[in-house]
């Protein structure tokens, strides 16, 4: 029923007023309290007349107040709406069938969504309906569409979110046909994502015909229009990205590129037109940090389309040639590398040494830093440079070798595989009748997936050795007789290839094909950055690379690793994510069994995106013909109910304070009740502020109040440097860390340039600690094992650039062992506190680290205690091959030290310490203030004092 602008959602409760003579009649007088007079004898009181009368009726202006109250009660009840959404009116009287997309497209406005779904089960519970609600993506489709009641369809829509790929709606139709039947007389509200996917327009006019009580379709307006990236390899390397969109008006963003461990590297501004749906922008970035990035993203937009992953086969690789030949210059065709350099140029850089000798090449190349080294028909090496090639492989390089005369006569340690001596070829002892054709790639081949064209012939080849090809040796290619074409080996972290064809025409007219250039592309994929660094550095790998580098190269599938969820955030993979064989990589889709995100691990590792180079997004076309139309939109409307009830309550708190009023005798007795009538007026606060909040209920007041708090929480730890301390349990180790960190903020503020906030306490299972560049977090005697989810939390802010400073205060108690595992049963708080988590190799600062010069020079750092080690991460890769503890910046994810840093940074209200530090008194206070200064300035500077600029000023102050 509707009233102008205002709407009862239920007007049969309006009937209730008519009760209000009744609450008149019945509430009309007060019951008098009786009073009590003191007097003296009797006979004083002969001809004594009170003139005060107890009255008989309630007073007129209480009787209001009451009856107003009741009234507001009833009005209530009805759920008046003022200036009702008339968009999503709904005609008919049967079921209302609610379809959601939630595709990869509506991450980013998934509240809005969430909004228009409350306001469509709103409208069909005032009007007594029922709904049937689906979803079009991410559905078990085998589950049939059923009627519920709308409360019942709220809840499960609170546990909806935005799923990674499109959305399936010729299924979901079909699921509809089988549960919606022609006599139901349903209406149906579809709220779309804005774009056709394929099958949006028949999927409409299903809908509508599924439909004749109306279809509304709620589409985004051209400010909400959802985009996707897709990146790759420009020219030159250069790394490009793709902005794309169905629809749109004028729209400006970021991209930025970000590493592995979540660092951005670069950005590029982008900007479309309206109506123009793609664009296209570049980074700037040099070939060491172009190889680092691992995604691209749009800032700000939370949908799993708008962030783009990176694998092997977008890096940049520098690839060193070198031939055995001389007549190149005269007849480039003929030449071994001509082919091999038309293939290569779109993907890599090339580094050929014009020298003579192919010991020098070769070293030349290792001296510029290569991944890659490709010999064409070279026999043999130095010895020297044979060594420093095969620890180069170990290390991470790739040696990728083609047969020709001279290699048919020799074989060497940088072989993949035993050559028998002499060749085969046509005519020969060896011989063919007929030039040999391609066999089709395994599923374990590297070439997995690429088809062999059916016109490629071999006349001559090096033959293996059969008694050779054993455990370890991987054969990609072979032709139709079975015979080994290309072989490799892995060499510690590295891999050598071996094709058994010259590079040129001569054996074979594979290098004139195009699978010559694809079966070049896979292999540049092998190629890590640590192979570029091991002639100036230390070999590092990126986070968690260990075991994954080692993984081997001939798994026929590629398991999912890191998925993206709804809103682009890399996630563990859900228990619906499949496997995809190698072979089918390249076709697939992200799907609910392969959604996007990272499958495979160590060199074959792939990644599977929404959107890719050939990716076009289309529009959903006109809404069917009689439907109508609507957006997400802001709400008009308002829900009266709470306010009406909220001063039904204030109403009855009045009546409260008058009646206590008159009954102890007008003003004069409610100031002597004043301590009831402060009570009852907290009370009557307290009830408006509950009944005030929209939707009425506890729960969602301590939900809005909890969400605010959280946002406050984040925008405080966020608006200024703030460091964080975990919260032990212990109240007097919580209140030291505290006013250990707010010392240290002090004297940062005195004597840098960072002025950091107020330090926040953490409560590590349940707070969020991404905001925080270092956490301070002492060891407790009884500190447990942490739970599976905080573990995953902790290793995820420690391997996103987060830092952890683990302070044992047990100076003189032994050294921080058995991080990864408990040994020799140890049981320290420290070990179990950490026993489980995903530790790095650990070694006390050495000589020369950041940490001793990132602002004073430093040698020791103490803190009250004096003495105990400093541990970090190592820097030289451990004995068992894993991970090397610096990357990217420099800056080391964790610290442990014994010497309780927090009680020497303890101070009080007066900027007086607290407690004693021994044995070095003050002085020994000023260097632990120094290295908790370093401490932050190596968190927040990264390896800024590692370069070699620095190096002169820094002798020049020690006095060397």
């Amino acid at each position: 029923m509707s009233l102008g602008a205002l709407t009862f959602l239920s007007p049969w409760l309006l009937a209730g007023l008519a009760a209000l003579p009744i609450i008149y009649w019945l509430l009309r007088t007060v019951p008098p309290r009786p009073r009590l007079i003191r007097f003296p004898a009797t006979r004083i009181l002969v001809g004594l007349e009170n003139p005060e009368k107890t009255p008989d009726k309630t007073p007129w202006w209480l009787m209001l107040i009451r009856m107003l109250a009741a009234a507001l009660v009833i009005l209530a009840l009805a759920q008046p709406i003022l200036n009702p959404d008339k968009s999503l009116a709904l005609s008919g009287d049967g079921p209302v069938v609610l379809v959601i997309d939630n595709g990869w497209a509506t991450g980013n406005d998934w509240a809005e969504r969430q909004a228009m779904v409350d306001r469509v089960l709103r409208t069909a519970e005032g009007d007594g309906r029922s709904v049937i609600m689906i979803e079009t993506a991410g559905r078990d489709i085998n589950t049939a569409a059923a009627l519920e009641a709308p409360a019942a369809a709220r809840t499960r829509a609170a546990a909806l979110v935005p799923q990674p790929f499109a959305p399936e709606r010729a299924k979901v139709l079909e699921t509809l046909r089988a549960a919606v039947s022609a006599d139901m007389n349903a209406s149906a509200v579809w709220l779309s994502d804005g774009m056709d996917h394929g099958d949006g327009t028949a999927f409409g006019e299903g809908l509508s015909a599924l439909a004749p009580g109306g279809l509304t379709v709620v589409s985004p307006g051209d400010d909400a229009a959802a985009i996707a990236v897709s990146a790759g390899l420009g020219a030159e390397g250069r790394l490009n990205a793709r902005i794309i969109r169905a629809f749109g008006g004028r729209d400006e963003g970021i991209l930025h590129a970000l590493s592995a461990r979540g660092e951005i590297l670069s950005e590029a501004r982008f900007s479309l037109q309206s109506g123009e749906t793609d664009t296209a922008v570049g980074f700037e970035l040099p070939l060491e940090l172009r190889n680092q990035v691992t995604r691209v993203i749009a800032a700000g937009v939370s949908s799993a389309g708008a962030t783009h992953l990176l694998d092997a086969r977008s890096r940049w690789n520098r690839i060193g040639l070198v031939s055995g030949a001389s007549q190149e210059q005269s007849q480039p065709l003929l030449g071994p590398l001509y082919y091999i350099r038309r293939a290569l140029a779109p993907f890599a850089e090339m580094v050929e040494p014009k020298t003579a000798s192919a010991d020098l090449s070769v070293t030349a190349i290792l001296d510029q830093n290569a991944t890659i080294i490709v010999l064409a028909d070279i026999g043999t090496l130095a010895q020297d440079t044979s060594k420093r090639v095969l620890d180069w492989v170990q290390k991470g390089g790739v040696m990728v070798r083609f047969a020709g005369p001279r290699l048919e006569q020799s074989s060497d340690e940088l072989l993949p595989i035993r050559l028998r001596a002499g060749g085969r070829t046509l005519g020969g002892a060896l011989s063919w009748s007929i030039p040999q054709s391609l066999s089709s790639f395994g599923e374990d081949s590297l070439f997995a997936g690429l088809d062999v064209p059916a016109d490629v012939r071999v006349s001559r080849q090096v033959l293996a050795d059969p008694g050779a090809i054993t455990e370890g040796i991987d054969v990609w290619a072979r032709l139709a007789d079975g015979t080994p074409l290309v072989t490799s080996r892995r060499v510690g972290e590295g891999r050598l290839v071996l094709f058994h064809v010259t590079a040129n025409s001569d054996w074979s007219n594979l290098p004139l094909s195009g699978l010559f250039v694809e079966m070049l592309r896979r292999i540049t994929t092998l190629g890590t950055s640590s192979a570029a660094r091991s002639n100036t550095e230390p070999t590092t790998t990126n986070e968690g690379a260990s075991e994954a580098n080692n993984a081997p190269v001939s798994s026929a599938v590629l398991a999912p690793t890191q998925v993206l969820d709804g809103f682009g955030q890399l996630v563990s993979p859900p228990a619906t994510a499949k496997a995809l064989s190698v072979a089918r990589f390249a076709n697939a889709r992200p799907s609910k069994t392969h959604p996007p995100g990272y499958y495979g691990a160590g060199d074959r590792g792939r990644a599977l995106n929404v959107a890719t180079s050939e990716t076009s997004l289309t529009a959903l076309g006109p809404a069917p013909s009689g439907a109508a139309t609507a957006g997400y939109g802001r709400e008009t409307q308002t829900d009266l109910k709470p306010w009406c009830l909220g001063l039904a309550l204030a109403l009855l708190m009045v009546d409260i304070l008058a009646v206590l009023a008159i009954q102890f005798g007008g003003l004069a007795g409610l100031r002597t009740a004043r301590q009831s009538a402060a009570a009852v007026a907290a009370f009557t606060v307290g009830l408006i502020a509950f009944a005030a909040i929209p939707g009425g209920t506890v729960a969602l007041a301590q939900d809005r109040s909890t969400g605010n708090a959280s946002s406050s929480r984040a925008l405080a730890a966020t608006s200024i440097v703030t460091f964080g301390y975990v919260l032990s349990g212990d109240p007097s180790v919580d209140s030291t860390s505290k006013a250990g960190l707010e010392g240290l903020v002090k004297v940062l503020a005195a004597r840098t340039s960072v002025e950091p906030g107020e330090p926040m306490a953490v409560n590590i299972d349940s707070d969020e600690i991404a905001f925080f560049p270092i956490l301070y977090w002492p060891v407790v005697e009884r500190a447990g094992e942490l739970s599976p989810t905080t573990l995953a939390k902790v290793d995820a802010y420690m391997k996103r650039g987060g830092m952890i400073v683990f302070d044992t205060r047990d100076y003189g108690q032994g050294l921080p062992m058995g991080l990864r595992q408990r040994r020799n049963g140890g049981n320290t708080p420290l070990q179990r506190l950490l026993g489980k988590l995903d530790i790095p190799p650990l070694e006390p600062v050495p000589e020369g680290h950041v940490l001793t010069k990132s602002f004073y020079l430093l040698r020791t750092f103490p803190g009250r205690w004096d003495g105990g080690q400093l541990w970090v991460e190592a820097t030289a890769r451990d004995s068992t091959g894993g991970r090397k503890a610096r990357r990217a910046d420099g800056v080391s994810s964790i610290l442990i030290t014994p010497n309780d840093l927090a009680s020497a940074w303890a101070l009080d209200n007066d900027n007086r310490p607290m407690f004693p530090v021994v044995p070095g008194g003050e002085r020994q206070r000023e260097w632990a203030f120094r290295t908790g200064i370093n401490i932050v300035m190596y968190a927040l500077t990264g390896n800024y004092k590692a370069d070699q600029v620095h190096v002169p000023s820094l002798l020049q102050r020690l006095g060397q």
